[in-house]
């Protein structure tokens, strides 16, 4: 299991999404997207480099196919693979509730299939993505943790 390497998980293509590292936008748009400034910006695209790089995480901005704006980021972070517990940060821009479950499955893939997740901390998990998790597997334990057996 600990021979996952997440550099190998991009991009991911969805009927109407495309999902990429940051490193692979251009830097205005994440900075809109982010509300920031450019330097915080920046510094913010190097720094998920280098946890995709060390393994203890990953992080996605995911475009709209059609509009090519990004519309949501999804950041998993703490990544421990042997422990199979990660960090859950999932924000989204101008999305309906039919593209929102869209990503979602895809998430819900990539965490329960792909990398076997079995406890995911959460904070203000959108309803749409958390109710997802719980329908496929998931439990809420309390607030802040999804744990599926």
């Amino acid at each position: 299991m600990t021979n996952i390497k997440m550099k190998s998980y991009r991009p991911f293509i969805t009927e109407n999404f495309f999902w990429d590292f940051p490193s692979r936008f251009n830097l205005k748009e994440i900075s809109e997207f982010l509300d920031e400034e450019i330097d915080p910006t920046t510094k913010y695209i190097s720094n998920t480099a280098k946890i995709i790089m060390r393994n203890d995480g990953i992080y996605w901005f995911i475009q709209k196919k059609d509009t090519k704006q990004i519309t949501a980021m999804i950041s998993l972070s703490d990544l421990d693979l042997e422990k199979h517990h990660a960090a859950l940060m999932v924000t989204f821009k101008d999305v309906s509730d039919s593209e929102k479950m869209e990503i979602s499955n895809r998430l819900l893939m990539f965490l329960k299939d792909q990398i076997a997740l079995t406890e995911i901390e959460i904070n203000d998990l959108d309803h749409i993505v958390q109710e997802n998790f719980t329908n496929n597997g998931y439990t809420v334990l309390n607030e802040k943790l999804l744990k599926r057996s």
